[in-house]
């Protein structure tokens, strides 16, 4: 059911950025470096009560990333969006122009993921949500995959044959 209401915000969602005038990349190009991964491990971070320090697996014989995550969500054995290091992000975020937020709500952000350290803890790469990679408007959550998802495949090629 979850999924459905997905699909459905996502339908209509793209059915209407035509007529807005918004130019789409294609999802390979925009989803360049976001992998299908799977969060190994979960512990809590030792200095910040939201934040989990995850492994996740992110390609097929190769040892876990650790990456920080805050999402209420994160679980061990959730296949996840990975976006890897040096991928870019095209993140829609609140216009800070007050004058031109009242015509134009949201603008794009680049957001470039390099290994970073939060709160002491090294993290190397970025678990995603579907806004975070231009699936939806608004996410509450880290995406969740089927358990069927390939670890290392490209996210785009896992979305088309979804279909999504």
């Amino acid at each position: 059911m979850m999924m459905s209401m997905r699909c459905h915000h996502l339908i209509r969602f793209c059915s209407s950025l035509p007529a807005s005038g918004v130019a789409l990349k294609p999802a390979t190009t925009r989803l360049q470096g976001v992998v299908v991964g799977e969060v190994v491990k979960v512990t809590s971070h030792p200095q910040a009560e939201r934040l989990h320090v995850c492994q996740v697996a992110i390609a097929q014989d190769a040892d876990p990333v650790q990456i920080i995550c805050g999402a209420p969500n994160v679980r061990e054995g959730l296949k996840v969006p990975v976006a890897t290091i040096g991928t870019r992000l095209t993140l829609k975020i609140p216009n800070p122009n007050e004058e031109e937020a009242k015509t134009i709500a949201l603008v794009d952000k680049v957001l470039k993921i390099k290994k970073s350290k939060l709160r002491g803890e090294v993290s190397q790469g970025m678990i995603c949500s579907e806004s975070e990679i231009g699936l939806a408007e608004f996410s509450d959550g880290i995406m969740e995959l089927d358990h069927e998802a390939q670890v290392g495949s490209s996210i785009a090629d896992y979305l088309a044959a979804k279909e999504l």
